[in-house]
């Protein structure tokens, strides 16, 4: 069976499965070995999730410039913690949030770099 002949699954379902730390393809293989370090390929399909490495790069810099940019909007639209204390736990908050989904982030990122490779190749 040829690439053309499978269908790509949905977004919906690529990025529900990147939620869960998943393979983009079949939903059964975990992504991640360690905490922030992926396996090669899927230990049940097989699929490899970075063929090339910097491939992911874009949907990267895409997903964090997109959470980085949250922090910075509240903070101009008049959001400001008056005592430095709020102000630095305000910081920690958003330094934790961005460490704790960076697995989460990695997976919905590989999982929309599987789906433009699917639909580049076909």
């Amino acid at each position: 069976m040829g690439i053309a002949e499978i269908k790509a699954p949905p977004l919906r379902k690529v990025l529900r499965r990147g939620w869960a730390k998943r393979c983009p393809r079949c939903g059964r293989g975990h992504i991640f070995k360690r905490w922030f370090t992926p396996h090669e390929e899927c230990g049940e399909c097989g699929l490899r999730f970075q063929p090339a490495p910097g491939d992911t790069w874009g949907f990267w810099v895409i997903g964090d410039r997109i959470f980085v940019a949250g922090p910075m909007i509240i903070l101009y639209l008049g959001f400001t913690p008056e005592p430095y204390l709020y102000r630095i736990f305000f910081l920690l908050v958003i330094v934790a949030v961005f460490l704790l989904t960076m697995p989460v982030r990695l997976s919905i990122c590989i999982g929309l770099d599987y789906l433009s490779r699917f639909h580049l190749e076909s």
